[in-house]
């Protein structure tokens, strides 16, 4: 789940650099490339954590003579989170989708291309 969110918080960086960017009547280069990959591997991470996490507690609660640890009921705390999580991944993918590819200024075409470093 960490790992997951580790891929994608650099789309919603990249994001409010873009938007930065493009607020001041510059058109920008948009999101680097690296950040949908990321994004969809943070995704996939974190849709992964889920179902491991829901195929551990699936097996412990069918087992009725295993008892249940504390591991398993930090499992069942988490494991709301790691969905909801998901939830929001799926958004970093869009709005990385969204923001790769040239970025036209907000100011109706008065932008001006933004400076290149490097």
């Amino acid at each position: 789940m960490i790992a997951g969110w580790a891929c994608t918080v650099p789309a919603f960086t990249a994001d409010s650099a873009v938007q930065a960017v493009v607020s001041r009547c510059h058109d920008s280069p948009g999101a680097p490339w690296y950040v949908l990959p990321l994004a969809w591997a943070g995704l996939a991470a974190g849709v992964a954590a889920g179902l491991w996490g829901g195929w551990q507690l699936a097996v412990v609660f069918r087992g009725r003579s295993r008892s249940v640890g504390a591991g398993h009921a930090l499992l069942c705390a988490v494991l709301p989170l790691a969905v909801v999580g998901a939830l929001f991944q799926a958004e970093g993918v869009s709005t990385a989708d969204g923001r790769t590819g040239h970025q036209h200024s907000a100011c109706a075409g008065l932008g001006r291309p933004a400076p290149h470093n490097g």
